[in-house]
């Protein structure tokens, strides 16, 4: 690319997004705090996953399900794990319940583990989180929460609100409808078509009115929660659940970035999606790519509209603030040239370089307004570059081409 251009997405991102490597990134990354367990945990922040195209993992896995313990479980817990695609699924279509079904063809396909090893597939089996937290209706959520990563020259990202992805289906754990047990937003529409169809509502609301129900706000969310008596704390958003996404966004990112490719004027917006289980505990799903931005109902419209110009203010403010520091560099580097000395073309590279290195210049401050919060900027050092969302204890330096 050229100085003045900008491109919307980071080569190297297939270790955070990707369902299969993102395994690999957080096994990675928590063998580094083995001894430092209360800066990261992976058993309370990932759910547990077994990578089938491993061989040890994949036994070691059909050696559970065959065990008299699982089976006496899956009475009481029919639902134990997901199967899920990779690579290459998106909108829920590669994510499977192992039911009784899913169990059999899984058996019958790695021939009850006795082809583990020699099936080039990227499957893996992901722990299912048996005590969701349930709203009003005994629904399902997720959280969709957005993340920019706005520079890797060096690494800059901001946080952004999202919104929650509520389940349409009473939840019931002995279902084998993915629906009732996956929030992804596509698997609402059928539900939004058959109800204007039919001129019918479920659980008293119209389609309109169930569009809205399906996308709850932070806000909603604390209110419920605090009116069901499930929380205390009136400030909840901010003391707890908000910072918690942030911390997670900070090792999301450390976890994978050393994949990302190093250049000024690249950028990535991601969907990081959550769960809470019904101890308030907070679980990292998985992340996309350049997520689908619908505007399903009149408020997720406004909100996405309005957190897009936000993105293109930030990029354009680093983009601005880089430019003019190239310009005045190439300028008195004319300047020099002028001169009948001959020019030193090495100290104007390392000036340049240094130059194209984001960071803000005053001219180009954000607004206040903005609805993104930097949580990361490794313009700065130690603890300081984390604001507050990562402990200088846990700062673990690591070799990394940021």
């Amino acid at each position: 690319m050229c100085a003045a251009q900008m491109y919307n997405h980071i080569a190297g991102h297939g270790v955070l997004k990707r369902k299969d490597m993102i395994v690999d990134s957080v096994d990675t990354y928590a063998a580094k705090y083995v001894e430092k367990e209360h800066c990261f945990n992976k058993h309370k922040f990932f759910p547990f996953s077994y990578r089938l195209y491993l061989q040890e993992e994949c036994q070691t896995f059909f050696t559970e399900i065959n065990s008299q313990e699982y089976i006496q479980k899956s009475l009481v817990e029919p639902i134990q794990y997901l199967v899920k695609v990779g690579y290459g699924a998106h909108r829920a279509m590669g994510v499977f319940l192992l039911d009784a079904n899913q169990t059999a063809h899984l058996k019958a396909e790695y021939d009850n583990g006795a082809k583990c090893g020699a099936l080039n597939k990227s499957l893996i089996v992901q722990t299912y989180i048996t005590n969701p937290l349930l709203l009003d209706f005994n629904n399902k959520f997720d959280f969709r929460i957005y993340m920019l990563v706005a520079s890797t020259n060096p690494l800059i990202a901001f946080y952004h609100d999202g919104f929650l992805r509520v389940s349409l289906n009473t939840y019931d754990k002995f279902s084998n409808d993915r629906s009732t047990h996956l929030t992804n937003t596509h698997l609402s529409k059928d539900i939004f078509a058959e109800v204007k169809e039919s001129g019918k509502t479920l659980n008293g609301m119209t389609e309109d009115e169930l569009r809205n129900y399906q996308m709850w706000t932070l806000e909603r969310l604390e209110a419920y929660l605090l009116s069901s008596g499930k929380i205390k704390d009136p400030n909840w958003l901010d003391n707890y659940l908000r910072p918690k996404f942030r911390e997670a966004f900070v090792h999301a990112i450390r976890m994978s970035a050393a994949a990302f490719w190093k250049g000024s004027n690249v950028f990535e917006m991601f969907g990081l999606d959550f769960m809470l289980d019904d101890e308030l505990n907070l679980w990292f799903i998985e992340c996309n790519s350049s997520p689908q931005l619908i505007g399903t109902n009149e408020h997720k419209t406004n909100f996405l509209t309005k957190m897009l110009k936000d993105l293109f203010e930030i990029q354009y403010a680093y983009y601005k603030s880089r430019m003019s520091r190239l310009l005045k560099v190439i300028k008195d580097m004319q300047a020099e040239n002028n001169k009948p000395v001959p020019i030193d073309y090495s100290k104007w590279r390392v000036a340049y370089a240094e130059a194209a290195k984001n960071r803000l210049e005053a001219d180009f401050k954000i607004k206040e307004s903005n609805g993104f919060v930097k949580i990361m900027d490794l313009n700065e050092k130690g603890a300081d570059a984390y604001f507050g969302n990562l402990k200088e204890e846990c700062v673990i330096e690591e070799k990394m081409d940021f």
